[in-house]
């Protein structure tokens, strides 16, 4: 089980990347769409009917960060 969401996870962050690199916010919004879908449902994030291609780029990050393993050992003293 684990594997497997590891595995959709990677696939997650790969269709991410491509999202960002996009230039039709048509296209952009309908790839973070497809995201949404991919996640769980109690994580996905309820997207509004109109979205800039800033609001894209910032609910984009907030998936990625949702769904990328902790990072250790990063703690400020």
């Amino acid at each position: 089980m684990i594997d497997r969401m590891s595995s959709i996870n990677s696939e997650i962050l790969a269709l991410i990347s491509k999202c960002r690199e996009m230039k039709d916010v048509v296209k952009k919004s309908s790839a973070l769409q497809h995201i949404n879908q991919l996640l769980p449902p109690e994580s996905r994030v309820k997207l509004p009917s109109l979205i800039t291609n800033d609001g894209i780029d910032n609910l984009l990050s907030w998936i990625e960060v949702k769904i990328s393993p902790p990072i250790y050992g990063l703690t400020t003293p």
